[in-house]
């Protein structure tokens, strides 16, 4: 069995260095969005690196969703052996061996797993769950400029009633959409490939992928949107194989250190997150003497 991994980085290259030395296997596909040198070094030391080429990608617009699925056609079309695909952070590292991956994975050949919920009927995990998608949420790139000059900014945000929050149109609302029902989850997944092909190429999710471009935060909403309003729901698990310490309303996990080590060990997922390689180095030597000590990787 070979795997695909779709790896975001944007800053901290040594840290990103860590965790593909982690991951590393010959069998597997790596796929880079790297705003660094790093990307590049890699793919012209190994054959199955490839790099997309790098754009901005801002907090909370479709850009992050758009760059995963380019990134799943080209592993979709470079490798046609990879059963899964993982898609990754700069920020995560795993706690299982390649082989530990794998001997999960097997269990569940056609499994993918997606963390999910209905944002309506669950209106705590998210206090704007309505209004993601009955706002419109443009992705200007020139408004993302205007509001980033200091000063100007806040101002015009506070005007608006943006703050810490998309901007969106004022005075539109569109009505729910009624071909798909909307579904929220984390952006971290593990698909079988059927369900990247799906993503990818099928037209009904093309369709919900177009209308999810207005939506705030949509890496949160379409591959659960899409993919529980597709044939392929009875084959998703609602578990994402992450060991994450997301504080209920908080706009960030919580960062791991060496006192998370006990949890992290002990965990039965696959990749954690969030690290910082800044405030804690120590987390990382353990993690990878983990992983180097119970697998050779070529």
């Amino acid at each position: 069995m070979s795997l695909a991994y779709v790896i975001l980085a944007h800053r901290q290259p040594l840290q990103v260095a860590r965790l593909f030395g982690a991951l590393h296997h010959r069998d597997d596909l790596f796929v880079l969005h790297s705003l660094h040198a790093l990307g590049r070094q890699l793919a012209a030391r190994h054959a199955n690196v490839r790099v997309l080429p790098a754009r901005a990608i801002i907090w909370g617009g479709p850009e992050m969703i758009d760059t995963q699925i380019e990134a799943m056609a080209l592993a979709l079309q470079v490798d046609p052996q990879w059963s899964h695909l993982l898609n990754l952070t700069g920020q995560d590292f795993p706690l299982k061996t390649r082989a530990e991956v794998v001997a999960r994975l097997a269990q569940d050949p056609g499994r993918s797993f997606v963390s999910w919920f209905d944002p309506l009927q669950r209106p705590r995990f998210w206090k704007n769950a309505r209004e993601r998608i009955a706002r419109y949420h443009p992705a200007w790139p020139w408004l993302h400029r205007l509001l980033a000059v200091p000063g100007l900014g806040r101002r015009v945000r506070a005007l608006f009633g943006w703050t810490n929050q998309r901007p969106w149109i004022p005075g539109y609302r569109r009505p729910f959409p009624g071909f798909f029902r909307y579904f929220g989850g984390a952006n971290h997944v593990v698909l079988a490939r059927a369900a990247v092909r799906h993503l990818v190429h099928d037209p009904a999710a093309r369709r919900i992928r177009r209308w999810l471009r207005g939506a705030a935060h949509s890496d949160e909403i379409v591959f659960q949107s899409v993919l529980l309003n597709s044939p392929l729901a009875p084959s998703l698990a609602n578990e994402s194989l992450r060991e994450i310490d997301f504080p209920l309303h908080s706009a960030h996990p919580r960062t791991f250190t060496a006192a998370d080590l006990p949890r992290l060990l002990a965990s039965p997922a696959l990749v954690a997150r969030k690290f910082d390689l800044a405030a804690d180095s120590a987390v990382f030597d353990s993690l990878e003497a983990r992983v180097h000590s119970l697998a050779a990787f070529p």
